[in-house]
């Protein structure tokens, strides 16, 4: 059981101890924060940013009244780890979670790790979760619902939000049947993500008539019930400071979507047609939800922050080789490498926030980080945070850059394709490395923002301060590859394991799942 009453009883003493100044009237004015976490968005997904093919209206419309952050970064380049640092505050060298998977598989939070939500429950806020969870598998300690979510609904197992039809959700710890999605064919999602056309079977309107399902017209789309909820947990909640996380499953593949739209008659191959449509999908939601705080009357009191979780994964469901734009919709920008990889490009994420009368409109160069949110919802709730890496960024949404502290450098660990990789950018600068036995690789982004000339050679001064910085920014885990560790050291994790009982093993989409409650 958590030990809830210790952690409220840390955040109370924290409130009687907190003397800090306020830098502006942002800081400890307890806003509403709703924190929409889109899932593998490719940077140039939005029209905003340049895109063409499709527009996202209502993601332009904080755009264009908003702060955008055109430097800004994921805290990991995959899902899980950006979502374990972005509600821990901490970087991959200090996080609970560092990969996708751990020599447990899908490791967990701990009892002891403090997240944004418990912080601000401290502050009197209520708090709430919908989407994709990732960091805590049913009947663990890391589920929402004990890591200090007052409301949590949708997907705790990442593998499980692959599908867009599940046969069921969790709520509260608890499972909820969606027998209109019984049956579900999950194989033939896949079978289409693997550049099989024709799979995935639309009616004459646009319609999705979903593989395997009794009554296609009667599919329940996790998204669209995923949002109903946050719906519902704004109307429920807007009297008093409220903080909603809402993750979104929304672009991340096997593409399907319920219906095709205004790209039905597109002379495109389907996939391109069905990433656009979850494109206008997650854009009509954020719209609702942004109307919704308008027709509440808390539209003026609620600072909406726009993100993604990784950088470019978009090729992966499209058959392209690892990293290639895509022709048609040429969406990943100049940054190299992508999601997996811990490259510039495997960070770069758009980052934006709202709010009428308190956001500072307009764009800013100052590097910001997914681990620093912990730190700004603190500022904003009046609390002293924890012990984590991030810098509040309440300053430069409300247009006080000189009261902006920089960070000295952002670091990051690992990646599925490279587990014992490290990377850093300090200044312009960028570095990264595979393991400790290979040499450094450094690039200038001023003058290089595609990383393609090494530059480490004729720097030896700047090598040596980045490799000291990887050596002490670092702690060791348990269970996850540290850089250096060898064959033999992740067997004898994963035998540990094992012998222990603690194995974390996901489950796929629409299979069969052992109930807990």
């Amino acid at each position: 059981m958590k030990t809830q009453s210790i952690k409220l009883i840390c955040g109370l003493l924290l409130i009687a101890l907190c003397s800090c100044q306020k830098s502006t009237e942002l800081s400890g004015s307890k806003p509403n924060i709703i924190f929409i976490l889109a899932d593998d968005m490719s940077y140039y997904d939005l029209s905003c940013l340049g895109q063409k093919e499709f527009s996202t209206p209502n993601i332009d419309k904080l755009y264009n009244n908003g702060l955008f952050f055109s430097e800004a970064y994921s805290s990991a380049p995959e899902c899980a780890p950006a979502r374990g640092t972005l509600m821990e505050g901490k970087h991959l060298g200090h996080s609970r979670i560092r990969l996708n998977r751990s020599v447990r598989m899908q490791d967990h939070l701990k009892d002891e790790d403090i997240t944004v939500a418990e912080m601000l429950k401290t502050a009197g806020y209520k708090t709430g979760f919908v989407g994709k969870w990732g960091i805590g598998l049913p009947g663990t300690e890391g589920t929402p619902d004990k890591q200090g979510f007052d409301y949590a609904y949708g997907f705790y197992d990442q593998l499980r939000a692959h599908g867009f039809y599940p046969h069921y959700m969790m709520e509260n710890g608890k499972q909820v049947p969606v027998p209109e999605n019984y049956g579900f064919d999950m194989d033939n999602a896949y079978a289409h993500t693997n550049n099989k056309e024709g799979l995935n079977v639309y009616d004459e309107n646009g319609q999705l008539l979903p593989k395997g399902i009794k009554d296609p017209y009667k599919a329940k789309n996790s998204q669209d019930l995923i949002h109903e909820k946050a719906l519902t947990f704004l109307k429920d909640n807007h009297e008093s400071p409220m903080f909603l996380y809402y993750a979104t499953q929304l672009p991340h593949g096997p593409c399907i979507t319920p219906d095709l739209g205004e790209y039905k008659d597109k002379p495109w191959e389907m996939k391109h047609k069905e990433w656009a449509a979850m494109m206008t999908h997650l854009d009509r939601h954020v719209g609702e939800l942004v109307d919704l705080t308008v027709e509440l009357g808390i539209d003026k009191n609620t600072i909406f922050i726009f993100s993604s979780d990784n950088g470019y994964a978009h090729c992966g469901y499209m058959g392209r080789k690892h990293w290639e734009d895509d022709p048609l919709f040429k969406n990943k920008g100049p940054w190299k490498a992508g999601k997996f990889a811990s490259f510039d490009g495997g960070v770069r994420i758009p980052m934006l926030a709202y709010c009428p009368g308190k956001v500072q409109k307009g764009n800013t160069s100052h590097k910001v980080v997914l681990y620093d949110f912990l730190a700004t919802a603190c500022d904003m709730a009046g609390v002293n945070p924890p012990e984590n890496d991030g810098l509040s960024f309440v300053p430069l949404l409300q247009g006080n850059t000189e009261q902006q502290e920089e960070h000295a450098y952002l670091y990051w660990g690992g990646g599925t394709f490279t587990p014992q990789a490290q990377a850093v950018r300090m200044g312009d600068w960028f570095a990264t490395r595979n393991t400790p036995a290979e040499p450094l690789q450094l690039w200038n982004l001023k003058y290089d923002i595609s990383c393609e000339k090494d530059v480490a050679k004729e720097n030896p001064a700047l090598v040596k301060e980045i490799l000291e910085i990887m050596q002490n920014e670092h702690r060791d885990s348990e269970w996850y590859t540290n850089p250096g560790d060898t064959k033999q050291i992740l067997k004898e994790k994963k035998e540990k394991a094992e012998k222990e009982g603690t194995m974390q093993v996901p489950v796929k989409a629409n299979s069969v799942y052992p109930k807990i409650n």
